[in-house]
């Protein structure tokens, strides 16, 4: 398909691609799905285009990294954004949480910003 001439672009998401079992098999699910993606850039189809979404596990990044330009890469775990978002998420339901409420002020923050912090951007 992407071989034919005169073809619509094709968009290829993978979304979660840290999910992928990394464990069982040789090689595992996520080197075969590393490898295929590998294998899709590197025949620079120019109707081609790939969006990845995952945390940036070693693996991951050792073989994406080199794929393609920093300035193509958008990572997430480095926009203070997202910590500000999580906290929100978290300060929100443990404000409005039926058990929590009875719970002293002190030990709410604490358990927001613990929680918060542990996240990691996730």
């Amino acid at each position: 398909m992407l071989d034919l001439p005169g073809q619509v672009p094709v968009f290829i998401v993978i979304d979660a691609l840290d999910e992928c079992p990394n464990n069982t098999g040789t090689p595992s699910a996520r080197e075969k799905v590393l490898n295929f993606v590998e294998d899709l850039v590197l025949s620079k189809h120019s109707n081609l285009f790939i969006c990845i979404t995952s945390r940036p596990e070693q693996d991951i990044q050792s073989i994406l990294n080199p794929l393609t330009s920093a300035s193509r890469r958008v990572s997430l775990h480095e926009e203070g954004g997202q910590q500000d978002d999580i906290n929100s998420y978290i300060r929100f339901f443990v404000q409005n949480d039926r058990a929590m409420r009875r719970w002293r002020v002190e030990d709410k923050e604490l358990v927001i910003n613990v929680l918060t912090k542990r996240a990691n951007g996730m």
